[in-house]
Formats: C-alpha cells, structure tokens, sequence
C-alpha cells in the first residue's frame, strides 16, 4: 500500500493553458469583444475572469489573524427602555448569540443604575457587550462599567468616537487599559463611510487611516503600541460582491501588519476584526431576497476570517414579523456553523489564483488611497478637508450611475420585483416613510420609493397606470425585447395588461386600445422596423390621441419619422432606467 499521489486526479480531463482557454472563450463570444467580460472594478482595476497557474505571482503572505476560523455571533439591541434591552439580551443569548452591541438612544441609559439594569444576568466575564449610538463622553462610561462587578474582564468594546484631543485626557486612557484589560476602548468604525458609498479600497484605507490616527495619537501619551493594537477593534461591513468581500480582510490583515510594525508593534498581533453585514442593499419590499443576500454577505465575512459577525435582520417588522425575521436571521449563523462547517478551515482562500490577485489588488489600491489620507494629515485632517466627502461622493455617484442604468443589479430592486404582500400593501404610507428616512444611506431607497408612489397613486385612485406590450415579427427576439420591458416598467410599479402579438390592422388597435393602456410598447423584430413603428404610432395616435408610445431596442436609422408619427421615447440596455421611470410617471400622472 503506498500513500503516494498522482500527479493528476483527474487524467481524462487535460490542463487547459490560458492561450487556450483565452482562444475558446473569443471564439464563444463571437462578435463581442473579449473586454467585454473583463471586470472593471468599481476601485478602478481590473479583473480577468479566469486565472491559471501560469500566471501565479507571488502572494501576499496574509497574517491569519486567529487561531481558528470560529466567529462571534453578535446581536444588534436599540435601548429605549433597558429592563425591555435587558430582556431582549438575554432571549438572544438563549439563542446562541455570543456577543450584545447595545446602541444607546439616551445619555443617561449609560448611568450606573440604568446599566446596572441593562447588563443584569449577563454573564460579563463570558460574553462580550458593546455599546454604541447616542453615548457620553467615553471616560464618564468607561469610569461606570470599570465599577460593574465582573466587567474588568468584558472583551467587548464601545463603538464610536473618543473623547475630543486633549493631552491629559488621552494619558488617562492608560488608566483604563489596565482596568478593563481586555476591553476594546479604540475602535475604528467604517460603516458610516460604506452608508455614504464608499468602495471595498477606499474602506480598507480608511480603516488603516483610522488605527494610524490612532496609534499616533496615543504612542504620544507613552502607551506602547502593543497595548493600543490588542484594546482596538476595526468595524467594517461587508457588501454583496463575494470575492471581493472575501479578499478585503485578507488585504486589511496584510496592510496592519505594515502598519503595526512601523508604529513599533508585533505585526503578528493584529487587531480584532468585526464585520457587519450591509444595510445599503437591503430591499424593504422583497425581505426574502434579503436573506440570500445578507446569507452570501455572512459567507464572505467567515471566509474573508472576521473574529466578529452581525448580520442585520432582513426585515423591519412590516412585512414579517419581528420575532421570525429574528430567528430567521439568527439561524443563518447556525447553518453556516453547524451545517455548512465553515469553522472548520482558517483562511480557506489562500492560493485561489483568483482571490490572491484580488487581494493583492485591493491591497494596492488600499495602499494608495491611504497615503493620500496621510499626505493630508491623517483621516481627521481629510474629514476637515473635505477629502474624504469628496472622494466618498464620487464613489456614490458612479454607483448611483450602475444602479440606474442597470450594470449592477439588485435583485427585487432594479429588476425582478416582487408584488407586495398583503401586509405590505396595508402599509404603503408606512413603507414611504421609512424608506424616505434612509434615502442617504441606502442604494435601494429611490428606487423603492418610485415603485412606492405609483402604487400609492393607484390605491388612491383604484387603478395602476397599465403598459400593454404589443410584439410584431421574429418572436425569438421580440419575446426577449417584451420580457425586458415587462421587467423595466415592473421596477417602477406599472400594471403590465399582457404581452400580445397582433398584425398591423384595425382590429388589433380597437382591442388593444379597449384595455386602457397608459403606455403601449412596440416590439418590432423586422429588419426594419420603422415603417412597421410608424404605422402603429399614427394609426394609436389617431385613435387615442396622447397615449404613450414607447418602442423597445436603440433608435434604428431613420428614426425620426417614429418620433414625427407620435412615439414617445426608446427603451434599451443601457439607458437610465430610474430615471425614465420618474418621467413615465409625469406623463401618466402619479407625480
């Protein structure tokens, strides 16, 4: 018996060279260029869509971070009332909730007999607590939870900003990191960055600009470097594209290790890591596509070897109620731990020619954003100056741009949307004005709150305005044109009266025209579609003068006769969706 391999598992199957693979994947895609499929990342490189060992370079040697890939499974508890978080904390914790973030709405919640109150029957010694949101001055909660029996040894930490600048102020931190030793008192925070549209890079170089800031501000006060790297935590969230959410840890553990060791720290000991799953793509009116996405989000973040998960709930209450969006949530943990076992294996990616070169992408790119940071005086010094608000707004703005024209999808958003339930439908006004309150931090509020007002508009008015798409020729493409359409004008709330291929006569137009239509699309699979267009524009013009019609595909040659004979607009892969969206609704009045 011998243990010894083949060099190949799988003899019947050739390596492929990427010559090969490159000349094939041309040949598939015939008149497409093969740039085409090359991915320009929304960081400004680019990615291939394959890499082979050929083009191994040498990988970044990513410190692991931990000493096995288990994860703390954090809760999210808004305090209102803290006998009622109180309660709440500790059900979660019956559920295998492994760590609390409190966020604070008052001040005085933070008072000894108010958190006294809050934190009783937590086991503090065991289970971490963080608090963040509306909190005092650090040193006053700092000085409160030294003196709860059991919290000197808390490893949780307080989510927010320290304490203005002030020499004797920061020597004081030193006090407290030998109070609470294993409490996380630096935290650097770059979900409020991600909320105004930040970049996987950008909230790499902003989480390195954060911890500079850090180290520099209080290796001045002589705490030693090691010290400030073990009682910090670094938040950042984790978005929807997979790989790159897995590779932006592996980059950011890669990066501090530089940082760190320049501040004079053991690169080896790096500070804990704690993702949290977006808010920006959640989908207020399709909540179960929610749970894919926030599900592939926790994959990322235990793959990419975070320490500490939340994962938000996929609902806020109006379409499933808050006790099974919860457990749903929650169970996404379980079956990620206890069926998927991915605890299993640190650092599964390493070697992946693909996620190695992303990682060693971002990192660069990181890298380079972060000295910017730095030329300007440090991440503080670039929010004064308004660096980092201008650069976040580009960033937003070119989201903004793939959002609306569709290059990037959100499934249940700018496509594929779901009819509201019931429930929904019973909150319509309710909806409205929650999405209307996140619309800063939110890449799905616009555009659910376009649907939102159309169907407002025909609950008030008992009818939705109505597209009818007519097709005409080669149903192959006209069929693939109608289903575009459908899908186009569903994003926006229409009522779609039906797709229907009717020949160019007098017949067709009465019964089209008996069902209402606000908007008639034209699918016309000719060679040339014009004189087929023109036609129908005339003859619907004519017999219902001011209807809406619209035709499907890039304006063809000669087409301004169409727009002479009454047609309204073109629709096409490419143009702004939303916004063509809000100017049907001008045109058939719902705003």
């Amino acid at each position: 018996m011998t243990n010894t391999l083949p060099d190949s598992l799988f003899q019947e199957f050739p390596a492929v060279s990427r010559n090969e693979w490159k000349t094939r994947a041309t040949a598939e895609l015939k008149d497409t260029p093969y740039e085409k499929i090359v991915w320009k990342t929304p960081d400004g490189f680019e990615l291939e869509p394959w890499y082979s060992r050929e083009e191994k370079r040498n990988f970044l040697l990513i410190p692991p971070g931990k000493s096995a890939n288990s994860w703390i499974n954090c809760r999210l508890i808004n305090v209102t009332d803290p006998a009622a978080a109180n309660s709440a904390a500790i059900k979660s914790i019956s559920a295998d909730v492994s760590a609390i973030e409190f966020c604070i709405t008052n001040p005085s919640h933070c008072s000894p007999e108010n958190l006294a109150i809050l934190l009783s029957g937590i086991e503090l010694q065991a289970l971490p607590v963080y608090f963040s949101g509306n909190l005092p001055p650090a040193d006053e909660l700092l000085a409160v939870l030294a003196s709860i029996e059991g919290f000197s040894a808390n490893e949780g930490g307080i989510i927010g900003a320290l304490s203005p600048v002030s020499q004797e102020m920061d020597a004081a931190y030193g006090k407290w990191l030998e109070t609470l030793p294993a409490f996380r008192i630096f935290t650097v925070d770059t979900l409020p960055f991600h909320e105004q549209g930040s970049t996987p890079s950008q909230e790499i170089a902003l989480a390195l600009a954060g911890a500079s800031d850090m180290l520099n501000r209080f290796t001045e006060t002589g705490i030693a470097a090691d010290r400030i790297v073990s009682a910090m935590e670094i938040i950042l969230p984790v978005g929807t594209s997979h790989f790159t959410e897995l590779a932006k840890p592996r980059a950011l553990r890669y990066l501090l290790g530089h940082l760190v060791k320049a501040y004079g720290a053991d690169p080896g000991a790096l500070p804990r890591l704690f993702a949290k799953t977006s808010g920006r793509a959640i989908s207020l009116l399709d909540p179960f596509t929610n749970v894919l996405r926030l599900t592939t989000e926790a994959v990322s973040a235990i793959l990419g070897g975070y320490g500490t998960l939340q994962i938000v709930p996929f609902d806020n209450g109006l379409s499933v109620e808050n006790d099974t969006a919860e457990r749903i949530t929650g169970n996404i943990h379980l079956i990620l731990r206890s069926e998927a076992a991915l605890d299993h294996v640190i650092d599964p990616a390493a070697g992946s020619n693909y996620i190695e070169t992303l990682t060693s992408k971002l990192a660069a790119s990181a890298w380079d954003t972060f000295r910017k940071i730095e030329a300007e005086g440090g991440l503080n010094a670039a929010l004064e100056s308004g660096m980092i608000n201008a650069m976040l707004a580009e960033a937003a703005a070119a989201e903004k741009k793939q959002l609306g024209n569709r290059k990037k999808t959100l499934i249940g958003v700018n496509r594929y949307p779901w009819p509201l339930t019931p429930e929904q439908q019973e909150n319509i006004e309710t909806l409205e004005t929650i999405i209307g309150s996140g619309i800063k931090t939110s890449a799905t509020a616009s555009w659910e709150l376009l649907r939102l007002k159309t169907l407002a508009r025909a609950e008030k008015s008992g009818r939705c305005p109505s597209v009818l798409i007519w097709t005409h020729g080669d149903p192959g493409i006209s069929l693939r044109q109608a289903a575009f359409c459908e899908d186009f004008f569903k994003c926006g709330g229409f009522s779609i009266d039906g797709t229907t291929s009717l020949p160019v006569e007098e017949g067709s137009y009465i019964s089209s025209l008996q069902l209402n239509p606000d908007i008639v699309v034209l699918c016309i699979a000719d060679k040339d579609p014009v004189p087929v267009a023109e036609s129908i524009c005339s003859t619907l013009q004519r017999l219902q003068p001011g209807i809406i019609v619209v035709m499907a595909g890039r304006p063809p040659q000669g087409h301004e006769k169409l727009l002479e004979a009454g047609l309204d607009s073109f629709v096409y892969t490419g143009v702004n969706v939303r916004d063509m969206l809000e100017t049907y609704q001008h045109k058939t009045g719902v705003q």
